[in-house]
């Protein structure tokens, strides 16, 4: 009976961690696009560099981001935007596929179930609060940088709370998918045999 029980705890562990850890791959893939847009930035900056354009577009009307123009400072400082959500949002599926940089001799002689508890205590411990910490923290920043209009000082990209904002939610999504991994970790060391039987990441 008290197996039983053990196994059912497991189990609805692991079920409450499956749409945390599927919404961070979710993003992760449907981010990893935004790299056509960083490239197509880039080809678009090199043109009007070597066309010596310093503006593209005008219109009369301010519009979101792109202010008044499209010059080739809006087309630079694009790439920055574009590389950073890029970045900032591909890092929770870099952590649901073990694609992240792991510097440690010792993890990979250990039992998954062993495993399961170092990450389980890595990400309780470290990973989520250093995310919730920083995303709170700098919170106040994106709130100045929204209410004093904040924007490029050359001629760029206005609206850069936006940026700066995604620092903040950024974190806060990561630390909600490392709650998803401490939910699965957790439910394989209640069950070994669910660490054994299961693939360790997300592939």
């Amino acid at each position: 009976m008290k197996d039983a029980v053990h196994l059912r705890v497991a189990a609805a562990l692991d079920l409450a961690s499956r749409p945390l850890i599927g919404v961070g791959i979710w993003v992760g893939r449907m981010t990893s696009w935004l790299i056509l847009a960083v490239i197509a930035a880039v080809l678009l900056t090199v043109v009007m560099n070597a066309l010596g354009m310093n503006e593209l577009l005008r219109w009369n009307e301010r519009v979101f981001l792109f202010g008044r123009a499209f010059t080739i400072n809006s087309a630079t400082e694009l790439q920055w935007y574009l590389y950073g959500l890029l970045v900032l949002f591909a890092s929770t599926y870099a952590l649901h596929t073990n694609a992240h940089v792991r510097v440690d001799l010792l993890y990979h002689r250990f039992s998954p179930r062993t495993r399961h508890l170092v990450d389980l205590t890595g990400h309780l411990v470290l990973l989520i609060p250093f995310c919730l910490l920083v995303a709170y923290l700098y919170w106040p920043q994106v709130m100045m940088s929204y209410n004093s209009g904040e924007q490029s000082n050359f001629g760029g990209l206005t609206d850069r709370f936006l940026i700066k904002g995604a620092l903040s939610v950024s974190l806060v999504f990561m630390a909600l998918g490392a709650f998803g991994r401490v939910l699965q970790s957790l439910a394989a060391v209640l069950d070994p045999q669910r660490a054994a039987r299961e693939s360790f990441h997300v592939r």
